[in-house]
């Protein structure tokens, strides 16, 4: 359903025969009265009808389109919300209601009305707006089928791993109708969990490499001399990649999991340069993969990198056994999550306690109880999404304030969300429930006071840990793990004339970026910055 709310007769019926293209999987209905949209809106939730979009005049009555559109959210909270200008100059008030508007999250967009015919801009937009919201419902089209029996944490691991991938992917239990025809062509004495892909590939309990092999994004690396080597497919080794391959360079990516890293993960990124709308972390990968093999790089998954020998060329281990060589290497791996260190905790990762987001996990959830534990941009980014899909949230920060560690555009849709408890200088001690998580306990950091609150799912994204313990003694790194670059590395270890250049650790030709980089900026513009930024050093240090 595609909701229009326009009080003008003669706009709305222009409106509607705009948005006549969508009619053929959208049913379109027009309010002409803000009271009555919410009315219906409600009518809609009980009948159980989705509701993809709801588009306010910001003209509208009662209120104004911007009070209909805060009124929908707790509605239908995962509908996109657009509100609609008139064209022309707005003047200062009407653009500080739109700006207000959508820095609090009532709006997601703002469009201007469509003037005259092919309006392509403002469908661009809706049609944007439609993807996304595909992308928090349940797969109309499953490309992916995965079977599980008892034990569901694997089968939803995967799910999340192709979700991130651009597949959409539903799962099914033992029992259902698809459980039961995929366990009977996979036969008795079968593992679980059970992949169908694209209807045509059956795969028993498959690893994340055989997923890979499945999906095509795998190399035979044995024989090849590459001129770059990239260790992980996060921003900044996806900036590294369209660079590299563009200008040239025979490119190989190498990524354990999912393109995307930690970004890959993250339901909304509203700072990104280039996206006034925002942009989703799968999005961002997906385009950075396809722009980076359409220059002709190549990418591996589902394996690990497990040692680096350097020398002409380099040589990297990977965790079956073979070996990737490159003239030139970037290290771009990333950092995981920093662990809770709560044994009850720990038990039940998988059964409802996720370290970073699964934004799958949120159209799971509409109704129930969540924790967030994180009061970084990925932690409130988090809390805002499963809060969009009528998830109650609680937000945990060890710190007295989340101005301090959180953009200020999320601090401020946050306090304008009333799903959302943030709770400050908090600990979470406790965690338990019959199989998977039921429950979280809390501690004040201050008084010590504990309490017990519900919890269905609870995401940690604390902190970051390095994961460059396989590298050799030789690449220099501070007292966490961290790759040190440039001139923080200590010049007596140094073995060219020339100064290492700005990314390049203390072995030529081995170069660092993004979050893995000491006193590195973690953010997602400038880990992609600075995998960018590192290719005209990998051509200065080729050329020599």
């Amino acid at each position: 359903m595609l909701l229009l709310v326009v009080a003008n007769a003669a706009s709305r019926r222009q409106l509607v025969d705009e948005l006549g293209r969508y009619r053929r999987d959208y049913r379109i209905e027009t309010s002409a009265d803000g009271e009555r949209a919410i009315v219906r809106l409600r009518a809609l939730r009980s009948t159980g009808v989705p509701v993809a979009m709801v588009l306010a005049d910001l003209a509208v009555q009662p209120g104004d389109g911007v009070d209909v559109l805060a009124r929908a959210r707790a509605e239908v909270p995962t509908a996109k919300r657009i509100l609609l200008l008139d064209w022309g100059l707005h003047g200062e008030r009407v653009a500080t209601i739109a700006a207000r508007a959508t820095s609090q999250g009532v709006v997601d967009t703002v469009l201007t009305k469509p003037s005259g015919p092919r309006d392509e801009e403002f469908h661009g937009t809706i049609t944007e707006e439609l993807g996304e919201w595909a992308w928090s419902t349940a797969p109309t089209v499953e490309a992916i089928r995965v079977v599980v029996d008892d034990d569901a944490r694997r089968g939803v691991e995967i799910r999340d791993l192709l979700e991130r991938l651009g597949a959409p992917t539903g799962v099914h239990a033992l029992e259902s109708s698809v459980g039961q025809d995929l366990a009977a062509v996979a036969g008795p004495g079968a593992r679980f969990p059970l992949v169908e892909v694209m209807g045509r590939t059956l795969l028993t309990d498959p690893t994340n490499r055989e997923l890979a092999v499945a999906f095509g994004a795998v190399v035979d690396v044995a024989g090849t001399v590459f001129d770059l080597a990239i260790v992980g497919a996060g921003p900044a080794g996806l900036g590294a990649a369209v660079y590299g391959a563009s200008e040239g360079l025979a490119t190989l990516i190498i990524e354990r999991e999912a393109f995307g890293g930690q970004a890959g993960t993250s339901s909304m990124i509203r700072n990104y340069l280039g996206f006034p709308r925002g942009v989703t972390g799968r999005q961002l990968a997906r385009r950075g993969i396809i722009q980076a093999t359409r220059f002709g790089a190549v990418l591996d998954m589902g394996r690990d990198v497990v040692g680096l020998d350097p020398g002409d060329p380099h040589r990297l281990r990977l965790s079956d056994g073979a070996v990737a060589a490159a003239r030139a290497v970037i290290l771009a791996c990333g950092v995981s999550y920093r662990r809770l260190d709560v044994p009850s905790i720990e038990e039940l990762v998988g059964a409802g306690v996720f370290y970073g987001t699964a934004a799958s996990q949120a159209r799971e959830l509409e109704g129930l109880a969540a924790v967030v534990v994180g009061a970084g941009n990925s932690g409130g980014q988090a809390a805002v999404h499963l809060a969009r899909h009528g998830v109650s949230v609680t937000l945990v920060a060890r710190g007295p304030s989340l101005n301090d560690t959180m953009s200020a555009y999320l601090v401020t849709e946050i306090a304008g969300e009333g799903r959302i408890d943030v709770c400050t200088e908090t600990d979470v001690v406790d965690g338990g429930g019959e199989g998977r998580l039921e429950w979280i306990e809390l501690a004040d950091r201050a008084t010590g006071e504990r309490r017990r609150i519900d919890a269905s799912a609870m995401f940690v994204l604390i902190g970051a840990d390095s994961r460059t313990g396989w590298l050799p003694s030789s690449i220099q790194r501070d007292e966490q793990g961290f790759v040190l670059t440039g001139a923080d590395i200590d010049a007596t270890r140094w073995s060219l004339s020339r100064p290492p250049f700005a990314l390049e650790t203390s072995v030529p030709g081995v170069f660092a970026a993004g979050d893995l980089r000491a006193n590195g900026v973690k953010r997602v513009a400038a880990a992609a910055g600075e995998g960018a930024v590192s290719v005209p050093m990998v051509h200065r240090y080729l050329d020599h």
